[in-house]
């Protein structure tokens, strides 16, 4: 991570809050510290993977879709997120509360179950009993806009493969100087952030210390905020630098 902060344009990573009702990898969760302190630091998108509609089928996910269940899980959200350090030390000092991103696999117009499973995560979250604001990860067509309906606060990153599915050779535009693809071919043009590759090919990254690391399949995220956890940080691109 270090290597890609002083050797690319990448300035966000999505963050793991775990264990999640679908995402058992807590690899991140000790990180958050270390991601800032990479000169100039990452920004980050805290991802919560909560129940999955059943046609999500993938080993180890859950599918409890109820009001109820959208609530507990939204509280687990934010103790997750407290440990992993969104609100303490100098994350506390960043203006604004921070965003968390429920992760929703399906696409498309949510059928009840899910929709009122996500209402009440995004309620709950916004409530008095976190000290958290609700985001999304969501599919690009009809999820986001069905649920800003509902959630008008709501903070969209969708996703949209199709524009570069067979053109990830497009993905650099010189080495180490990743494409930044308008927002509006996301296909919901209000959307925050966009993943808008995904499962790119192997790439090589120079280390810090000399050598370089092939890192295997990638996602690729576009963003018009340089810190999805706190959408109205500033950073100074010229001056490499964040402004609070």
């Amino acid at each position: 991570m270090s290597g890609l902060m002083q050797n690319t344009n990448l300035l966000w990573t999505g963050f793991y809050l775990a264990p999640a009702p679908s995402q058992g990898n807590r690899s991140w969760m000790t990180h958050l510290a270390d991601l800032r302190a990479m000169a100039p630091g990452w920004g980050i998108a805290p991802i919560f993977v909560g129940q999955q509609h059943p046609s999500i089928t993938t080993p180890g996910v859950s599918h409890v879709r109820t009001a109820e269940q959208g609530r507990l899980d939204a509280l687990l959200a934010a103790q997750l997120a407290d440990q992993a350090g969104f609100t303490s030390g100098a994350e506390a000092d960043l203006s604004g509360a921070p965003r968390i991103y429920l992760d929703i696999e399906i696409g498309g117009t949510l059928p009840p179950e899910d929709l009122a499973y996500v209402n009440a995560w995004c309620a709950t979250i916004r409530s008095d009993e976190t000290s958290y604001l609700p985001g999304v990860y969501c599919s690009f067509k009809d999820t986001a806009a069905q649920l800003q309906r509902d959630n008008p606060d709501l903070v969209c990153w969708v996703f949209n493969i199709n524009q570069f599915l067979h053109h990830h050779d497009q993905a650099l535009t010189d080495p180490g100087v990743f494409r930044k693809p308008d927002i509006g071919q996301s296909g919901f043009p209000a959307a925050t952030a966009w993943q808008w590759i995904q499962g790119l090919a192997s790439i090589s990254v120079q280390l810090p210390g000399g050598g370089t690391q092939s890192l295997p399949s990638w996602d690729l995220d576009v963003s018009v905020v340089p810190d999805p956890s706190h959408p109205d940080r500033k950073f100074d691109a010229d001056a490499g630098t964040w402004l609070d």
